[in-house]
């Protein structure tokens, strides 16, 4: 299934959609006075979050998405992926962000010597992934598919409502060989995936809900049972 814009914006805009960028936001909320890369951009919420305390420059393949991003601070917009970042100097950046991109790829080791190149030596590296377990959680509770649950812990891509199929793929493994240290994860998405979407639009959902994520989000079992995890990690 190809990518379907206008649902995954639709979706942002849901109560379910706009708390985990609060809790993204949070879990960034030490990042200033940095010069960021945000690769895999979207709609631009993220760069546009950090462009209030850093300087951004964004990359983003789809046009669609682009063309439709938020924009009411200022950051550098590129269209395009591998190629935009092949022209850009070594070790010139203090953070690069990737989030829930490296799913949708299919050279992903290429992606990360990249970064790897781009990184300032002690630089951050901030990955958001789709977490298998959580992943298997959502589909039993949530959507009540076992089947389709049997066949993720079979191996199979995840279908996503929006962004097509989502490949799994161990972080760790990916990292490994690059100049690339995992120091430390969080869960997001840890409760609101699994609740029936009439709890969600209640008033003080959000508020109270946000609480509950924060509380929990660095702790183990919560953080490894998350449908996203949010690594640091830092370019040795």
């Amino acid at each position: 299934m190809a990518a379907n814009i206008q649902a995954y914006l639709e979706n942002l805009r849901q109560p379910w959609g706009q708390i985990y960028y609060d809790i993204l936001f949070a879990q960034l909320k030490d990042i200033k006075g940095k010069r960021v890369l945000d690769f895999g951009s979207g709609f631009g919420l993220v760069a546009n979050r950090l462009a209030q305390d850093n300087e951004v420059l964004a990359v983003e393949p789809n046009e669609e998405m682009v063309a439709l991003r938020s924009q009411d601070r200022p950051y550098q917009q590129l269209v395009g992926s591998l190629d935009q970042l092949a022209s850009l100097e070594d070790a010139s950046f203090d953070v690069i962000l990737c989030h829930n991109v490296l799913e949708y790829v299919g050279n992903r080791e290429s992606v990360l010597k990249a970064f790897t190149r781009l990184l300032k030596p002690g630089g951050l590296l901030s990955i958001v992934k789709h977490n298998e377990v959580g992943r298997v959680l959502q589909t039993v509770v949530f959507e009540n598919d076992t089947q389709k649950a049997l066949n993720l812990l079979a191996g199979q891509d995840l279908e996503t409502h929006s962004m097509g199929l989502a490949q799994a793929y161990d972080l760790g493994a990916a990292v490994e060989d690059l100049f690339l240290e995992v120091q430390d994860y969080q869960g997001i998405r840890v409760f609101y995936g699994l609740q029936d979407n009439r709890f969600k639009s209640q008033e003080g959902w959000r508020e109270s809900m946000l609480h509950m994520e924060l509380a929990v989000c660095q702790e183990s079992p919560y953080r490894d049972i998350a449908f996203f995890q949010h690594f640091r990690i830092k370019r040795s």
